[in-house]
């Protein structure tokens, strides 16, 4: 668990929680949307006058789940995911989704996913995935993602490619 400062009020610092896969789809954007609400609840009874600020709709849930999970990857807190950060990122959601503690990803490991996307990178053929094997597709899409060639993905640059990727 992460420690929140004053400005982190909205956030959940749960980094773990995001890192490892827990929240993801339809149904994590949900709970992430209820826990976002009991949060923001506990907030406004031991602050005074935090009820009063503005509070982003339920909708807005996956747009609260993008900025948390950037931010959890952005451990130095300088708005821009390095390479570095991204591959801490990933090894802490490949070893909290690797329940066998197999060293691999298996499909029975991952949420509903899509199979061509799993064979993508997958690049051996084996059914499962190394964290090689993910790191290489990591990488390979953070270049893809790195538009002005910085080295370092922005939040616009890291929502843009996940929009791209699942066809939004």
């Amino acid at each position: 668990m992460t420690e929140c400062d004053a400005n982190d009020r909205w956030r959940i610092c749960v980094e773990q929680r995001c890192t490892s896969g827990a929240i993801r789809g339809r149904a994590g954007r949900a709970i992430l949307a209820v826990a976002f609400g009991i949060a923001l609840t506990a907030v406004a009874a031991i602050e005074p006058g935090f009820a009063q600020q503005a509070v982003p709709a339920v909708e807005d849930s996956a747009a609260a789940e993008e900025h948390f999970a950037f931010d959890a990857a952005d451990t130095n807190g300088d708005d821009e995911i390095s390479e570095a950060e991204l591959a801490r990122d990933a090894a802490a959601g490949f070893s909290g989704l690797d329940v066998d503690r197999s060293l691999t990803l298996t499909s029975n490991e991952l949420e509903p996913h899509d199979p061509a996307q799993f064979a993508r990178v997958d690049k051996n053929g084996d059914g499962k995935l190394t964290f090689s094997e993910v790191m290489a597709h990591k990488s390979k899409a953070f270049k893809e993602a790195d538009k002005n060639k910085d080295g370092y993905l922005s939040f616009k640059e890291m929502h843009d490619a996940v929009a791209a990727e699942v066809g939004e």
